[in-house]
């Protein structure tokens, strides 16, 4: 039996499945940073909003939450201002990736025993 080619095709076997893996990890790889991106800007976005409903900066809470997530390239889903808080919900999507966070910001006690 001829085995002469048979390290080449070996070769060209291995080749297509480290692209095969590699794409594989960089999907994977770039959904985390998007779920990374939304949460960070979620985050920052129901922050700002809590310093204004708390009357620490002025304007509009949900307002500068939405300004924040625009600019972050970013959709505001939600924006509710509860009593002690407000929670922000941000919606994200790039290619086959979609990422949506949930943040709330506010009081945690109000340091009354």
């Amino acid at each position: 039996m001829n085995q002469r080619g048979s390290a080449t095709m070996a070769l060209a076997g291995s080749a297509c499945a480290i692209v095969i893996l590699g794409g594989v990890a960089l999907g994977v790889g770039s959904g985390v940073i998007l779920r990374h991106q939304i949460g960070n800007a979620v985050d920052a976005a129901a922050l700002a909003a809590a310093d204004v409903s708390r009357g620490v900066t002025p304007g509009e809470p949900c307002s500068l939450a939405r300004e924040i997530l625009v600019q972050a390239g970013e959709t505001m889903v939600l924006c509710d201002e509860q009593e002690q808080s407000v929670v922000v919900q941000g919606w994200l999507s790039r290619g086959i990736h979609t990422a949506l966070a949930t943040a709330r910001a506010g009081v945690a006690d109000s340091g009354e025993k």
